[in-house]
């Protein structure tokens, strides 16, 4: 068994995932894949066009074998958290060998050295004074990597997809997990946020304008996708980000400055002027006119009208991922919850669990961190809801079912409702099995005269490499 994990939004899911996902099983022997997948918004400052049940169930269907959400909270973050937490949620998981990642220029080592001198030169010291010249984050790094390095390696930078494949470098490096081997696809077909395509591939953006226009789009995606986009079509249920207009004009209005400056990806005084842009503007384009500034990308400023509106503050993205939500998985997603219980526990170790109750129920310390999060899950989930045309109940977080494919001759080991976690079985059992073990493991040691090493997670030094990262602004 051999497992490789993506990191994705699948919005929608397309035939350019589908190739990246045949070209890691060909060229790495996986055979088995994960996918820590953004939930109802995205990182790009938006809705996602399709529910993130049916997203994950037509992924799972076309060679993904296990999805995972990426809370809300990182899925609206900068590049650098957004691929921080998803390796976290990778590497929690611990049976993970390697990720795969698409990238424009192909070469993982080309991007390695990247990913070290963006290290190297991401320094305070380094980027406040090109920041006090208006340059913005990205373009700082970006021109300290080029003087320093050559403009080869800066140039990777100007590409969105190597700019996320050197923040997942980065991510492996400084949350030690080494073990997890980088696998890059070459983007081939389209560029990201592209008009071209090539023969049956073409980016995301250009696909949902086809759909937003009401031109075909079939050539571009599985059947699955085409099916479901005419059936929430057809229905009213596309969500589209013009459709908040209303409720973020309403959510910016009753806002204070300070409520302002405690949202994620503010800076600067931004609050200010978007706090008077609210005032005034009388539609989504005209607040975006409003607020948007040379050094601010216009996905940043989105992004910080949704974090505002579902209420998401700069405090919530300096605590890691503290449960892992699982939104369909196959046969195949077993054996990885399967081996992946089977392991030692270590500093990264989280639950797995398709329902947010099991979290609840088995916050037997009353961890405010870990209700908080479901909160953001939940309430992400009901907000979303408003953004179609045709306004669906709330409580999606708990009505929806999870999607689970059988496989030919494979026997599943989990219950029917797919309550369990990556240890397998009840919550209460498997607390009782984590404890047995630890006193096992510490009788050993004291026989022998060498205390234990707990089995936990150090919340200090995970939350510092989140802090880390939220300290960046890169887009």
């Amino acid at each position: 068994m051999k497992t490789y994990g993506i990191i994705c939004e699948y919005n929608p899911f397309h035939n350019g995932h589908i190739y990246q996902i045949e070209e890691t099983k060909k060229n790495t022997g996986a055979d088995h894949i994960v996918a820590v997948m953004s939930g109802n918004f995205v990182q790009r400052g938006e809705p996602a066009l399709i529910d993130k049940f049916k997203r994950a169930e037509i992924a799972v269907k076309n060679g993904v074998d296990l999805v995972i959400e990426l809370p809300v909270q990182y899925s609206l973050a900068n590049a650098e958290l957004f691929a921080r937490c998803g390796v976290m949620l990778l590497g929690a998981l611990r049976c993970v060998e390697g990720i795969s990642f698409g990238s424009e220029c192909g070469s993982v080592e080309d991007l390695q050295k990247c990913a070290d001198a963006v290290r190297e030169v991401s320094t305070p010291e380094n980027i406040k004074p090109l920041l006090e010249q208006g340059v913005s984050y990205p373009e700082a790094v970006q021109q300290l990597v080029s003087y320093k390095y050559g403009p080869l390696v800066g140039d990777l930078l100007n590409s969105p997809n190597n700019i996320l494949a050197v923040e997942y470098l980065k991510s492996l490096k400084i949350l030690g997990l080494d073990k997890i081997k980088p696998y890059t696809v070459k983007r081939s077909g389209a560029e990201h946020d592209g008009e071209e395509h090539s023969e049956n591939i073409a980016s995301g953006s250009y696909i949902r304008r086809l759909i937003d226009d009401g031109e075909d789009f079939s050539a571009f995606v599985p059947k699955e996708t085409l099916e479901a986009v005419n059936a929430y079509d057809d229905n009213d249920l596309l969500c589209w980000f013009e459709n908040f207009e209303r409720v973020i004009l309403y959510r910016l209005r009753t806002m204070s400055p300070p409520e302002l400056a405690a949202t994620p990806d503010v800076g600067q005084g931004l609050e200010n002027r978007i706090f008077q842009a609210a005032r005034v503007a009388t539609s989504l384009d005209d607040l975006l006119e409003k607020i948007k500034v040379p050094r601010y990308p216009m996905a940043r400023i989105k992004r910080i009208l949704f974090n505002a509106l579902l209420g998401i503050r700069l405090d919530d993205l300096k605590v890691p991922p503290m449960y892992g939500r699982i939104l369909a998985l196959n046969d195949r997603g077993t054996d990885i919850l399967k081996l992946a219980g089977s392991l030692p526990e270590d500093k990264l170790s989280i639950p797995f669990s398709s329902s947010l109750k099991d979290f609840m129920n088995n916050n037997n310390n009353n961890n405010k961190n870990l209700m908080r999060s479901i909160g953001m899950t939940t309430v992400a989930g009901d907000i979303y809801t408003l953004g179609s045309r045709n306004i669906r109940p709330s409580g999606m977080d708990f009505t929806s079912r999870i999607f689970f494919d059988k496989i030919e001759g494979f026997t599943s080991e989990l219950p029917a409702d797919l309550k369990t976690n990556a240890h397998m079985g009840p919550a209460d059992q498997v607390q009782k099995e984590i404890e047995e073990e630890r006193k096992r493991l510490a009788a050993a040691a004291a026989k022998e005269n060498n205390p234990a090493e707990e089995a936990v997670i150090d919340e200090s030094d995970i939350e510092e490499i989140v802090d880390e990262a939220v300290s960046g602004d890169e887009e």
